[in-house]
Order: C-alpha cells, then structure tokens, then sequence
C-alpha cells in the first residue's frame, strides 16, 4: 500500500472490531519488558498498542519497506507519547538488521501475502527469533490478498515452523507459530 494511504487502512471503527489489537496482544501473549518485531508496521496502529501492553522495558522492532509508513509511524508515537518502538527500514526478504535470537516474537498484521517469496521472509523471522519464539500472523477476509490458512501454514512450515494454535476464525485467522527444533 502506498504511503499516502497508510493512514486509511487505520481510520474508522470497522478495523478495530473486525481485527483490533487485542486479538494480536492475544495470540502474542503479550507481557511487559517482551521484544518484539513487527513486519509490515505501517502507519502503527498495532505498533503503538503493542508497545503500550509491553512497557516499561518492553521494545517494540517496527520493520517497513517504506520511509513514508515509518513517518507516519513516528508521527503516531509522538501523539500517542509511545517512545519504545524503533522504526527500521527494510525488505522482510532482505537482511533486516537485527541481531539472531533478538525477538521473543515477530508478528505481521496482512502483509506476509504481500511479500513476493512469503518462506524466503520466514527464514528471517526465524533468524529474528528466541528459540521459544513465536510468530503471529493475521489475515482477513475482506484483503484482496487473503491467503487461506492453509497456505499460510505452507508457506510456515517450509521455512521451519509449526502451527501451535488459532485465534478468531476463518474469515479473520490469527495464526500462532513456533519454531520446529
């Protein structure tokens, strides 16, 4: 999505029941001073949630492709007075610029289907995770790029994950991985 429209995949109450945040902080199980990784963070609307539910010590990593949605990023924290979220500019396939095992978890809110090579960006989550890590990954129905869940367990399971559990449903899956050892 361009940046311009970054804020209008936020704006309105229908996003915030059909997938709020909560569902998120839910399947991370989100507890405070967590480090947490967020592929495709946007314009921040779970970035500053989940870095709330995390303070004090709490960090969130907020990784985008464009210097456009980490501005408007940004402009959210300080509006929201959120300062432990550290923007990061970088392709989900490429080499993001974290350190192996930094992340307790990494999640991704509809951008994995946006991704052209979807196993080649969970190598780098694995990489980016603890070994009792998890990543979280919601979809939903009404994105023009809704992947079932079966292949989104496809594509987890070639890079090395295994399904652990669901929140929601069907139509607005929230999938929960770990690593398989």
């Amino acid at each position: 999505m361009p940046a311009f429209m970054g804020n209008a995949i936020t704006a309105g109450p229908y996003r915030s029941r059909v997938q709020p945040p909560s569902m998120i902080i839910e399947a991370l199980q989100v507890r405070p001073g967590m480090e947490i990784v967020e592929l495709g963070c946007g314009s921040g609307y779970y970035t500053v949630e989940i870095a709330k539910a995390i303070q004090p010590a709490g960090l969130v990593f907020a990784v985008d492709i464009q210097q456009g949605m980490l501005d408007k990023l940004e402009a959210r924290m300080k509006e929201e007075g959120v300062e432990n979220i550290i923007p990061i500019l970088a392709d989900a396939e490429g080499d993001i610029p974290l350190d192996d095992g930094v992340a307790d978890a990494v999640f991704a809110v509809t951008v994995l289907p946006e991704i052209p090579d979807p196993p080649k960006a969970l190598l780098q989550v694995k990489r980016l995770l603890k070994e009792d890590g998890v990543f979280v990954n919601a979809e939903f129905f009404l994105d023009p790029d809704f992947p079932l869940r079966r292949t989104v367990e496809s594509w987890a399971n070639e890079a090395g994950f295994i399904l652990k559990r669901q929140v929601g449903n069907p139509l607005r899956h929230v999938l929960v991985f770990s690593k398989i050892n």
